[in-house]
């Protein structure tokens, strides 16, 4: 079995009484001392710093401090010694060994011829650290119970009540009572001297009761509950409501009695107030209960027309749903009934351009403007047709795997020839990097031809248009179209993606629908994505579109799969 261990500080300049301190203690058989020695008082004061023993044996004569010089040096802030010290002193010095303890050390041992007093060093040693232990514990319960008491008496004067202890002899003699009781006008020390105050405050009316009560709680033990009045200083006459209990010891003996006093003296008036009004309010119950009768009446009635109303918007509601989608059904008819004459007289003009004798320079400025003029149609037309198949919900798009790489070098290739005519620059992500969404193949080339077109038709003369891919999210792709025009100020960023809205270009040089915007919009929310647009007036705008990005491998890329994709002309 391990024996308790106790760390002892032997602080002795002579070697041959520090080996006999040494065999001493370790010859004990109930405990392990584990010895630190220390030749000086300097240096026992450095480890006793360090080491913090449970005990320190200190020999008064040292060469450089003597004992009480030592426990000067151990003492702290608060007086005391945190240490438990044993003085070893000469037989010629018990008179100093006593102005030790009184300095701070606990015991003290008188070295004698025979050495008997290592004998007893090790049982002195354990009732100084059990004397210590019980002064510690006897510390602790005192500062436990100042603290219960703190806490009980900061939580009493806390209590919107007055709380007392009286005693059960019968005299109602108030042992103790909180501060709150000078809201009757007296301070505690009245209720505390006097066994009569009780008795004298209680109203007239109500002192028979309040007795009888206390009598009988005094007598069985059970908890007291009762209200009466008491008077205060000034005479004015407030309701209270005393609820107590017996307290009793470990045995069950009865010890006194606890209770609190409750201010009800507002809601005793308000008891009165209400009796008062009660017979008022039956009246008032009457009276609007015919009220209610009528006021019911017309509810009744409203609520028919609003049942009416309701009928009669439903119907409105589908009636211009059905109106919707005939105007749908209707553009999309004459959409396909106007693309085939157009696409006739389209023809007949190319071939005029290109028949034999050759077309007049008159001829050929009149053929240019029908072809111009036609095209224009059919593309008003193809947008108009794709508006009404996308409003009446017939428009299907699949969301398959594919690569916005690959769709963006055919919209290249296609939008290219416009861009050279107006001297614009694109830039494309390198075609060597592909990411992959979930969408409709030919759709994705419909909205990024759209706004390349718009970039490059609202673009300044030798402008640029930057395209840009990049992961957004762990699930969305963005594709962002940068050019540099004049930009748009923000009251009109929010008339963006309306039908025929050219946001005042409409008597402008760059010929417009009004309508792309509506259709890419659409489109790029059928296929789960979503479309938005940033402007600054005098450097251009950025379009942008986001898709669901798709599980499909991707080839290995520099850098982080987040980073912006670089650019090539």
């Amino acid at each position: 079995m391990t024996k308790p261990l106790i760390r002892v500080l032997l602080v002795e300049d002579d070697a041959v009484d520090r080996m006999a301190c040494r065999r001493a203690l370790a010859r004990n058989v109930d405990y392990e001392f584990a010895l630190s020695e220390a030749e000086s008082g300097h240096e026992g004061l450095q480890l006793a710093h360090e080491q913090k023993p449970d005990c320190v044996l200190l020999d008064y004569h040292l060469p450089d401090l003597n004992g009480l010089e030592f426990l000067a040096a151990l003492t702290d802030d608060t007086g005391d010694v945190s240490i438990p010290v044993m003085m070893l002193t000469g037989t010629d010095n018990a008179t100093i060994a006593v102005e030790a303890m009184k300095r701070g050390a606990r015991d003290y041992l008188i070295k004698d011829m025979e050495h008997q007093y290592l004998e007893l060093l090790p049982a002195v040693i354990q009732r100084v650290l059990s004397e210590r232990r019980m002064l510690t514990e006897k510390k602790l319960a005192e500062d436990k119970l100042a603290q219960a008491e703190a806490k009980y008496r900061s939580l009493v004067e806390t209590i919107p009540a007055i709380v007392y202890i009286a005693t059960l002899d019968g005299t109602n003699r108030f042992l103790y009572v909180s501060t709150r009781i000078e809201t009757l006008g007296f301070p505690p020390e009245d209720w505390l001297n006097d066994p009569d105050i009780l008795l004298s405050r209680i109203h007239p009316d109500d002192r028979p009761r309040a007795l009888e009560e206390r009598a009988k709680s005094r007598a069985t033990g059970a908890p007291l509950r009762c209200e009466y009045r008491l008077i205060s200083h000034n005479g004015t006459v407030l309701w209270f409501r005393d609820e107590a209990s017996v307290v009793r010891d470990e045995s069950g003996r009865s010890l006194f009695l606890q209770g609190i006093l409750v201010d009800i003296t507002e809601s005793k008036q308000a008891e009165a107030e209400l009796r008062e009004h009660r017979y008022r309010l039956e009246e008032l119950v009457a009276k609007r209960t015919d009220e209610l009768a009528k006021v019911n009446a017309e509810l009744r009635r409203d609520i028919a027309e609003r049942k009416l109303i309701e009928e009669e918007l439903t119907k409105a509601k589908t009636d211009a749903e059905k109106a919707n989608l005939a105007k749908s059904d209707f553009l999309s008819s004459m959409s396909h009934e106007l693309r085939s004459p157009l696409n006739v007289m389209l023809g007949f003009a190319q071939l005029l351009e290109s028949s034999s004798p050759t077309p007049t320079f008159t001829q050929k400025t009149m053929l240019k403007e029908i072809n111009v003029a036609g095209w224009y149609l059919l593309e008003l037309i193809n947008k108009i047709l794709d508006l009404a198949t996308i409003e009446s919900g017939k428009l299907v798009v699949s969301q398959e795997p594919m690569c916005i790489a690959e769709a963006m070098a055919e919209s290249r290739t296609m939008i290219e020839p416009q861009a050279q005519e107006r001297g614009i620059q694109l830039i494309f992500p390198p075609p060597d990097v592909h990411f992959f969404v979930k969408a409709d193949r030919t759709r994705v080339k419909q909205v990024l031809i759209n706004l390349l077109s718009n970039a490059i038709k609202y673009n300044r003369e030798g402008g640029t248009v930057e395209v840009t891919c990049n992961v957004t999210a762990p699930e969305r792709i963005r594709v962002s179209i940068r050019d540099t025009g004049t930009g748009l100020p923000p009251e009109k960023l929010t008339q963006l993606f309306q039908q025929f809205n050219r946001l005042g270009q409409e008597t402008g040089s760059v010929e417009g629908t009004g309508i792309g915007l509506v259709v890419t919009k659409q489109l790029v929310e059928l296929m789960g994505g979503e479309i938005g647009v940033e402007s600054t007036v005098g450097e251009g705008s950025v379009f942008w579109f986001e898709l669901i990005a798709d599980n499909a491998p991707r080839p290995a890329t520099r850098g982080s799969k987040s980073e912006e994709l670089g650019a090539e002309g």
